[in-house]
């Protein structure tokens, strides 16, 4: 009887490992471009051989990668936001519908306006899905807040180059 409790308890860790580990990461910055506007750099780190899907899905597909900063502070979001690069568009037999993906890492920049500096605060709530041709992970929320900086004209030239 120990032996088989024994095992079922390594079988669930390694299953709670494993669902705990997504093929998406995910990293952000914020820059300040003048006193009162800035960037917000959010990073998806895929690895190889799956794909994050697009920003725009059809009907009956997968879900769509958004991005909610309703709950960031003393910011206004501006516009909508930038990947770094258009996806991928192609026939997924997985679906049967023509999709958009990224299938390598990609940045997305979101612009804003800086109201109110004390407690300011940008918190995104990334909501997306991922497949590997064979399987897809279920839709997972990820949540990442990242304080605004100070602007530095100096730090903004030093990215730059």
């Amino acid at each position: 009887m120990k032996k088989i409790f024994t095992f079922l308890i390594v079988v669930m860790a390694i299953g709670m490992t494993m669902t705990a580990q997504s093929p998406v990461r995910w990293r952000t910055s914020v820059t300040m471009t003048s006193p009162t506007e800035g960037e917000i750099t959010i990073k998806a780190l895929i690895s190889d051989g799956w794909h994050l899907y697009g920003l725009e899905m059809p009907q009956g597909g997968p879900k769509a990668t958004r991005f909610d900063f309703s709950d960031s502070q003393g910011i206004v979001i501006e516009g909508k936001i930038q990947p770094s690069e258009s996806p991928i568009e192609q026939m997924d037999p997985l679906f049967g519908k023509k999709l958009s993906w990224w299938d390598r890492n990609v940045t997305f920049t979101q612009r804003f306006t800086l109201k109110e500096r004390k407690d300011a605060r940008v918190k995104v709530s990334i909501s997306y899905m991922s497949c590997n041709g064979g399987s897809c992970t279920p839709p997972r929320t990820e949540s990442i807040t990242t304080t605004i900086p100070e602007y530095n004209p100096s730090q903004l030239q030093r990215n730059n180059k």
